[in-house]
């Protein structure tokens, strides 16, 4: 006869190993993923497959806004560099002049 007592949870899908001669919980396991198949080594690979799709994707989001922050600074750059390129007027200062 088993010591332990498995019971499955029907509102958090938690199974629940209970001591039949105690009565206390020893062990809880919440499901890897909201649609649990029951087996906990199915569930793993979904949850980590499911892991590495969000990964995937706060990466591309944060690729698609570095490439962006790049494109502008390239553009500051170079409408700053036509500004001083027109403006033959101005002498850069050196950092040799007293204030």
């Amino acid at each position: 006869m088993e010591r332990e007592l498995k019971v499955t949870c029907p509102c958090c899908a938690s199974v629940l190993f209970i001591d039949r001669i105690s009565g206390e919980v020893t062990e809880t396991r919440k499901p890897l993923v909201e649609d649990s198949s029951g087996d906990r080594l199915t569930d793993a690979f979904v949850k980590q497959k499911q892991d590495k799709e969000k990964r995937r994707a706060v990466f591309d989001t944060f690729k698609e806004t570095h490439e962006k922050k790049k494109k502008l600074a390239e553009e500051l750059f170079k409408a700053s560099l036509d500004d001083a390129k027109k403006d033959t007027t101005a002498k850069p200062r050196n950092i040799f002049d007293a204030d």
